[in-house]
């Protein structure tokens, strides 16, 4: 938006100073009339009243507010002096209703002040063009000296502010933030920068001090008692203001040095590994040349700081690193040219190693000083921490430094000299810069994300400043320039051409107006100088055959071959997902599941091929730097219908094979008939919950007819040991528990004792009338911490210690660990509280699935094994059953006894599900099977 149209928009939209603005549209009208004797005068005492009025306004607002702070560092006092806790609140957030207020007022008056500043200098400089006239009455009346110094004004007021805001926040936490340990040497953060627009750097400051203090270097601890906060920066300390004490900024000047050919700027620009940058800074000076839109600070007669900043790439896993040297000024030619040995140019003995390193570097690569950057930084920062810490650059300046502009006496150009050619370029926007060490904090988010920033990654000053000033060189411009930016870079060179036609600068070489952008390896855009792509695929450029082609090579990291090699992996994954879901299918048993596993065998393998194919594929285009498509568009879409189906397919088995009647599954295996029978039958499972899978059995009364069946799936389920129906089951708790093994304590059946697997080993006991867990005991000590918890057995004619006492159902428990079996019993103490004692441990070199106790006797499933093992519990004595058919997936195991006297065990598995009734004889084992 033109300044006219957003003057006029402030004086209708702001509430506090919209009808006092400069008339500026008065004074552009009164500009375009037509020439007459008295249009000057009457032109200069228009802006002569709109200056006095305009000024009074800034001056009386200004005094109102170092009112408001006087008042607001009363307020602050009388806290002090406060001791009862809600009388301190109270007077806390009156405090905090005063500082928002003022600086509500700050920013409002700092706008105001900036867009009259503005004002004035546009219908100045209007004035001057269409008149010819300089306004040189403006300048010797220092006028804009009162728009700088009533900003000062704010500035140090905003100081005060961000004072306050930091009592705040140590008052209301109560925690005294005097001990800073922070080495500002050192940084290793993630940086990222943003643009800002002059108009909101205020308002973009004064939100930022509500979270973080203003940063000041070498400010004294004044009122420690009252404000109890000690501020440091890595700034200077600038011009005092009358109330505000001391300023928000401080200017930093740098001189970054480069060859003629811009060795440097390029190696930054491609991003090289270990590509290094040098300049000379310093920090504000009190000789300052300051003109109305610029400031040029001059070197300190002593200090300077030489620096030197590396870049390294993630891949070399090192940080980029910043070092500097202090050198002494009146030495620093010498040190450049090498005349000096390095520690007769030094300040201090310190870094004498880094400074022989960086002037070997300077000599060898026939670095000059190029470019000066000028600005001033406001920085904001915990005194305690940096792990937040944003820095805003304002004013920010360039200057052309040239070796063709400067005696060879000189390392850089004296201030009055690039005032008068003018050789200087003010950037329109401040640079904000966030660095972190923690995660972005919620409030900074805000700020981020609002429209008063606008994120560039990878600003450079330096890159910024070459291609404005020095574009004949640039063969890559930054990916920021626009081709109106590229364009007004070559015609501020040819201008400066022709005012001194004796530089000996080549000849500009233009951008072509349809430029292409070509993508670097970090994902920005750059533009080539001659608009020619810097790639295989790149065209003539029109038939100008003479025309030097500006190239950039794309730079291929190696990073981007081991992407490729991860996606290729990640392809093999997926095509093992596929062969697990057809072998899952296959297990599941049916010819339906069969054949449908059988088709994803041939699939997975298609995969493999496939991912074979594009890997080698794009590992040709890497290398050959191809500008054809890296995705792929085709293998996710089958990929993904493949593993749709092998979904669907398992869900529709699984419902088919659990919902209703089971179907008959077959014993029979190679030697081995095995016919249904009274002896031998499957029981017809009915009404199973979706997806369970069938973990352990347990019975509490041997004569009854229910049983209960566990499931990994954190369920259980009571079923008819006759019919197979299940009578009712239930899902334990809301937490994820692997379920595998259940067990009974007494034939009453009201508690549930389950071993479960996941998070740990661990032993429940669970009420089936009130559906609550009454006791949960770790058993990660006694059973360890692999998932080994698949059995769970309890006996009560168990001969136990006699010390023990008030020991759970009067009998010890039996439980599977990774080398075989532990005994223990559950007991309490006086006090209530659970006590787990070990007795002894049974040793099986094999794992075992399933746990129960019958007759005195203990019997072990073994797991993925056809092996029964029964220990009789009064004898020691040890006996091994086979058991039926050629299946080894049994997981649950129990025993029932008929009326008649008749035994029977159940057996219970989980792939395919299924439960079988055998009947039993004590000596032979399974009868007639």
């Amino acid at each position: 938006m033109k300044l006219c149209k957003t003057i006029s928009h402030l004086g209708e939209t702001d509430t506090q100073y919209g009808h006092q603005y400069l008339q500026y549209n008065l004074l552009v009208k009164h500009l375009k009339e037509p020439d007459s004797p008295n249009k000057e005068v009457d032109f200069v005492q228009m802006l002569e009243s709109e200056l006095q009025r305009i000024k009074e306004i800034i001056s009386c607002k200004i005094g109102e507010l170092k009112v408001t702070n006087r008042s607001l560092q009363i307020k602050m006092q009388m806290v002090q002096s406060v001791d009862n806790g809600r009388e301190k609140i109270d007077a806390l957030g009156k405090v905090r209703l005063l500082a928002d207020k003022l600086g509500n007022d700050l920013s409002a008056l700092e706008r105001f002040l900036h867009y009259n500043s503005e004002g004035f200098r546009k219908i100045l400089r209007k004035h001057d063009r269409q008149t010819g006239i300089r306004s040189a009455w403006y300048e010797a009346q220092k006028h804009q000296d009162f728009f700088v110094k009533s900003r000062e004004s704010l500035e140090g007021i905003l100081v005060v502010l961000s004072d306050t805001y930091e009592f705040l926040r140590t008052a209301e936490s109560d925690k005294d933030s005097t001990d800073s340990g922070i080495n500002q040497e050192v940084f290793e953060r993630k940086s990222s920068k943003y643009w800002v627009a002059g108009e909101d750097v205020f308002a973009l400051q004064k939100e930022l001090v509500k979270q973080l203090p203003l940063y000041i270097f070498d400010r004294k601890k004044k009122n420690t008692t009252k404000m109890r906060h000690r501020a440091k920066s890595i700034l200077v300390r600038n011009k005092s203001d009358g109330d505000g004490g001391m300023q928000a900024a401080s200017w930093i000047s740098s001189v970054y040095l480069d060859s003629r050919e811009l060795f440097s700027y390029h190696r930054r620009m491609d991003r090289e590994e270990g590509a290094t940058l040098n300049r000379i800074r310093w920090y504000g000076n009190k000789e300052e040349h300051v003109t109305d839109t610029m400031a040029l600070p001059r070197p300190p007669d002593k200090e300077l700081f030489m620096e030197r900043k590396t870049h390294h790439e993630s891949w070399v896993q090192e940080q980029s690193l910043k070092e500097r040297v202090n050198v002494d000024e009146k030495h620093i030619i010498a040190y450049l040219s090498g005349d000096k040995m390095v520690d007769e140019t030094m300040v201090e003995r310190k870094g004498i190693q880094l400074a022989k390193e960086i002037q070997e570097e300077i000599i060898n690569q026939q670095l000059e000083s190029m470019i000066r950057t000028v600005y001033r930084r406001a920085a904001f920062q915990l005194d305690t921490n940096n792990d937040v810490r944003i820095t805003i650059d304002t004013g920010l300046t360039f200057v052309n430094e040239h070796p063709d502009l400067r005696s060879a006496e000189q390392w850089r150009r004296s201030e009055p000299e690039v005032e008068e050619r003018m050789d200087w370029i003010r950037f329109p926007y401040a640079v904000l810069e966030v660095k972190l060490k923690v995660p972005c904090p919620p409030w900074l988010e805000g700020i981020l994300e609002s429209p008063m920033v606008r994120q560039v990654h990878k600003f450079s000053k330096f890159q910024h400043a070459c291609a404005s000033l020095i574009p004949d060189k640039v063969l890559v411009f930054p990916y920021w320039f626009t081709d109106e930016d590229i364009d007004d870079a070559y015609r501020r060179a040819e201008k400066h051409r022709k005012q001194d036609p004796g530089a000996p600068l080549p000849p500009p070489r233009r951008p072509n107006k349809d430029n292409v952008i070509i993508n670097i390896a970090n994902g920005e855009v750059a533009r080539t100088a001659n608009g020619v792509a810097a790639s295989a695929q790149a065209k003539a450029d029109n038939g100008k055959k003479n025309q030097k082609k500006a190239t950039h090579r794309v730079k291929v990291e190696p990073k981007t071959f081991f992407a490729n090699e991860r996606t290729f992996i990640q392809w093999l994954t997926s095509s093992l997902l596929l062969v697990t879901l057809g072998s899952a299918l296959i297990s599941l048993g049916g010819s339906e599941a069969e054949a449908v596993g059988l088709i994803f065998m041939p699939l997975a393998i298609i995969i493999l091929l496939y991912a074979t194919f594009s890997f080698y594929t794009r590992l040709h285009r890497i290398r050959t730097g191809s500008a054809k498509r890296y995705d792929d568009s085709f293998g996710p879409g089958l990929l993904t219908a493949f593993l749709c189906a092998a979904m669907i397919a398992t869900i529709i088995i699984h419902f088919q094979q659990n919902v209703g009647p089971s179907k008959k599954d077959s014993l029979q295996g190679k030697g081995i008939k095995v016919e249904e029978s009274f002896s031998c039958r499957q029981v017809n499972l009915s009404k199973l919950p979706i997806l369970f899978e069938p973990s352990d059995l347990a019975i509490p009364d041997e004569r009854g007819r229910y049983m209960w069946m566990a499931s990994g799936g954190n369920m259980v389920a009571k079923i008819d040991a006759v019919n197979g129906k299940v009578e009712s089951s239930f899902t334990l708790l809301r937490e994820q528990l692997d379920t595998e093994a259940i067990a009974f304590i007494s034939t009453s059946g009201d508690t549930l004792y389950l071993g479960s697997e996941s998070p740990h080993n661990e032993l429940l006991a669970y009420n089936i009338q009130s559906r609550t867990v009454t006791m949960r005991i770790d058993l990660s000590y006694l059973l360890g911490t692999e998932p080994r918890f698949e059995g769970l057995a309890f006996f009560k004619n168990i001969q136990l210690p006699q010390d023990l006492n008030n020991v759970l159902g009067n009998g010890a428990f039996f439980a599977t660990a990774p080398h075989g079996i532990e005994i223990f019993t559950i007991s309490y103490d006086q006090n209530g509280a659970v006590l787990v004692t070990p007795l002894r441990s049974l040793r099986l070199q094999n794992k075992v699935g399933a746990l129960t106790v019958h007759n005195d006797k203990l019997y072990a499933v073994l797991d993925n094994k056809r092996d029964l093992i029964r220990w009789d519990l009064n004898t020691q004595e040890r006996s091994t059953f086979l058991l039926p058919g050629k299946l080894d997936t049994w997981e649950g195991i129990a025993f029932v006894k008929s009326a008649d006297e008749e035994q029977f065990v159940y057996l219970a598995r989980d792939s395919p599900i299924a439960l079988w009734r055998f009947m039993w004889d004590e000596t032979t084992g399974f009868k007639e099977c």
